[in-house]
């Protein structure tokens, strides 16, 4: 590619995605929905051609996941986390499985397939993923319960791995990936992950504590992450065959970073530099990846599958979200039901399924033939990649939308009287 039409392709990405950031923050609105239209807008004149957009997202999606689980981690502070640890670990393991099945039930519903067509169950797991950034703004203005905020927060710190993992079983399960056995790939995966993690935390603990980098701190530590997911995800398959989740890994190693080595008083000014550093990074990643999945649009594609899409959407956001939440949280101990409605209803779906249904729509378009035929019989390969795509999208734009909008007006209703300061 010639170097100064990508260069001016970067300009339009950042210059213009910062312009529509800004319009957001002015009226008060998530910046998530305006950032997509803007996409889809530059899809429909052509802007950026679908190819370069494709081209790019394997690399940008990657990256950009290695930087947001790890600051996504690291900011989150265990001492109080850990007064909603049960309840997160039901959000993470039994809602998620929930709302991951219920989602593509529904799916497969709409697109007329077997009940539990694995189709269907993949745009579930792309779904599954949280992503309250967008609501911490809100939140900050608004007089709620600490708990029920970090809770929402720390759901996401963990369900955004898993939720890869659960995408990565599904994509082995239709024959897109290697699978040897599933549940031996989602222990391999998820606890492997989990295990790497903290010894990638020990050993930059290790290296930090006898070699002082002070402005070179943050490189190393985003270059640290990416080598541990790079041994996950490309060097441990190659060896034993198994996969281990670099993403898991990455997470955390950003939480043990941010809760055991950044409370020294020895480190306090590295893990400055550290958390400044990735969180402007990570500014540039959202608006790279929820423009490009706009771009990724063709406005065909989304008149075609916008209706049986918003179904699916409003399917994943009303009913699989609020089931799976209501179910997860009645297994003792039991958080009040007002909480427990109010975090069944704002789950807002962000980064995650919007960087992984790209990465799986551009798989499948540049090489179509590795879908097999017992999945092509039920739904062509460029069928089955568009319908993830655009449903993805539409869950992600709706749920913001919605969720933003009523995330005051039910906290009003729902958790009145029940605050005691606001962590934000």
């Amino acid at each position: 590619m010639d170097i100064a039409l990508f260069l001016g392709y970067m300009s339009v990405l950042f210059a213009g995605g910062s312009i529509i950031a800004k319009i957001a923050k002015k009226i008060g609105i998530p910046d998530i929905p305006l950032l997509l239209i803007f996409g889809l807008i530059l899809s429909a004149l052509n802007v950026i051609p679908k190819n370069i957009v494709a081209s790019s997202f394997d690399f940008i999606g990657n990256f950009g996941l290695i930087i947001l689980l790890f600051i996504g981690s690291f900011e989150m502070e265990w001492n109080v986390m850990k007064r909603v640890l049960d309840v997160i670990v039901k959000l993470d393991i039994l809602a998620l499985l929930i709302v991951w099945i219920l989602s593509g039930v529904v799916f497969n519903f709409v697109f007329h397939l077997p009940i539990l067509s694995l189709i269907g169950l993949l745009f579930g797991a792309i779904v599954s993923a949280t992503d309250p950034a967008t609501l911490i703004p809100i939140f900050s203005k608004m007089d709620i319960n600490p708990e029920v905020a970090i809770t929402l927060e720390a759901e996401s710190v963990f369900n955004d791995p898993l939720g890869i993992v659960v995408t990565l079983i599904c994509l082995s399960a239709l024959g897109l990936a290697k699978s040897e056995n599933p549940i031996l790939e989602f222990i391999s995966l998820a606890v492997g992950g989990i295990i790497l993690g903290l010894i990638a935390g020990k050993f930059y603990e290790c290296i930090i504590s006898k070699i002082k980098f002070e402005d070179y701190i943050a490189p190393f530590t985003l270059g640290l992450a990416i080598a541990f997911w790079y041994f996950a995800e490309g060097i441990f398959p190659s060896i034993t065959g198994y996969e281990i989740s670099g993403f898991m890994a990455v997470a955390i190693m950003g939480l043990y970073i941010g809760n055991v080595i950044a409370t020294k008083k020895e480190h306090k000014e590295d893990m400055k530099r550290v958390s400044i550093f990735l969180d402007e990074l990570s500014i540039f990643i959202r608006i790279l990846i929820f423009i490009l999945l706009g771009a990724s649009i063709s406005m065909p594609l989304l008149e075609k599958y916008a209706v049986p899409a918003l179904i699916c959407a409003l399917g994943s956001i009303l009913l699989a979200r609020p089931i799976g939440v209501l179910i997860a949280t009645a297994i003792p101990p039991i958080r009040p039901l007002a909480e427990r409605i109010y975090i069944a209803l704002e789950g807002p779906r962000g980064v995650v399924p919007a960087t992984l249904s790209a990465m799986v729509y551009t798989e499948i378009m540049k090489h179509p033939n590795i879908v097999p035929k017992s999945v092509a019989s039920l739904m062509p390969p460029t069928e089955l990649a568009g319908t993830i795509l655009v449903a993805t999208f539409m869950t992600i734009i709706v749920s913001v939308i919605l969720e933003a909008s009523w995330a005051k007006p039910l906290a009003d209703i729902l958790l009145k009287n029940k605050s005691s300061g606001n962590k934000y």
